[in-house]
This record gives structure tokens, sequence and C-alpha cells, in this order.
């Protein structure tokens, strides 16, 4: 049985992972939005949380710590304001993982391994310096790291979804990334032909998304 915290949970995919591969756990979160802990729990049943991790002076003992941290300001689709520590934007949130690592490894309590799962735009030339210097504080605190862009459709998923992820460990050890492995499906062999007419957008929604995209692409943002 490994024991896993994770900050930032939202729905808890990383336990979702573990409970597919057939790994017993125990799950512990940090988590402020409301709706993400619900759905959290009605998947994994109930948990710790320990809420808004400015407020969490100790990590809990643990195996095995996963962290995403938001992506909004380092996202193409964002304001892309960075994620520098200090700079009080929601992606700098990062840095306070740091601090309950540096406290972690003073009280000799630190987890073996560590996985970061971000926007690839985390790796883009803006944010790259800051990822580095990411790494490097890994290192500080003994810590080998290894990351690499991933696409969902080379791992079984119908869908274009590129994520980094970051993956840490004690002793100087190094992950042995998987290799792609697409099964062929595509979009179409998930999508339901019968679908009920209250899950579709109205006309006047779609109208405000279309306005509301113009105004995001004449300020400069947005993926379009």
């Amino acid at each position: 049985m490994i024991t896993v915290v994770e900050l930032f949970s939202g729905i808890g995919a990383p336990s979702e992972a573990l409970t597919a591969e057939g790994i017993p756990h125990v799950t512990i979160v940090s988590e402020i939005d409301r709706m993400a802990l619900r759905s959290h729990r009605a998947i994994h049943g109930d948990c710790e949380n320990l809420g808004d991790i400015t407020m969490v002076e100790h990590l809990p003992k643990c195996d095995l710590l996963v962290y995403s941290p938001p992506c909004q300001d380092i996202s193409l689709a964002g304001r892309q304001a960075g994620m520098e520590e200090g700079s009080g934007t929601r992606s700098s949130l990062l840095w306070e993982v740091g601090r309950l690592l540096r406290d972690a490894v003073e009280r000799e309590r630190e987890p073996e391994v560590l996985l970061m799962e971000n926007v690839d735009a985390i790796v883009a030339e803006r944010n790259l310096p800051g990822f580095l210097r990411w790494i490097d504080v890994l290192r500080g605190l003994g810590y080998t790291s290894s990351y690499r862009v991933m696409d969902a459709k080379d791992y079984g998923v119908p869908q274009h979804r590129e994520r980094c992820f970051l993956v840490s460990m004690k002793g100087g050890r190094m992950l042995d990334w998987p290799e792609p492995c697409p099964d062929g499906r595509v979009l179409r062999d998930v999508m339901e032909t019968d679908v009920p007419e209250s899950y579709y957008l109205s006309a006047e929604k779609i109208s405000a998304y279309e306005r509301h995209l113009i105004r995001q692409i004449e300020a400069g943002r947005g993926h379009g």
C-alpha cells in the first residue's frame, strides 16, 4: 500500500491510473475547488483534504507526490502572465510545492517520487527558463528529473492532447519512459449518435461564445 499526495488534485486522474493498474493506495489531496473535490470524492471515495496549499505547513509523509499547478498563466489560451516565483500568478503556486518539499527534506520525510503534469507550453521559450530553474531546485533537494511532452492520441485516447510530464526520483533513478502505443481509434469511434437535446448548446450560447472569442483574438490572446 502506497500513500499518494495529490496537490491541485482536480478529479484525481493519478489515483484513477493507480486503480486501473491495480496498485493499492491511500490518497490525500490539496484542493480548493468545491466542485472538483466533490467529483474526486464521487469517483474515489472520501479522502483527507489539506485545503489551500498556501496554508499547508507540512507535507504529509507519502511515497508519491503528484502536483499539477494551475496552467492558466502559462497556457497559450490564457494571458501568459508566467509562473515566476513571487509573481502572484496562479501558475506561480508551483513554488509552494518547493516550499513544502524543502521542509519535507529538512524533516527527512520527503517522498521518493514526484510527478508533475502541465500544458506543453511550460517548456515553450518564454516559460522554459522558469521550468529549468524548477528542475534545478529539485536537483538541490536530491531529485533526478526527466521530462517529456506526450500526446494522448499516442496512448490509446482518441484526442490530440499534448501535455508535459516531469518525473523526479530520489537515489539517482530515472524513469524509463513508455513508447507510443496508439490503438488506431479516432473521435468518431467513441462519439454517440443518439444524444439528448439538452446536451446541445443553444444558438444564443453559441453566439455568446463567438463574441467572446472575437474579443480574445482582438486582445491578442487565446488560441482560437
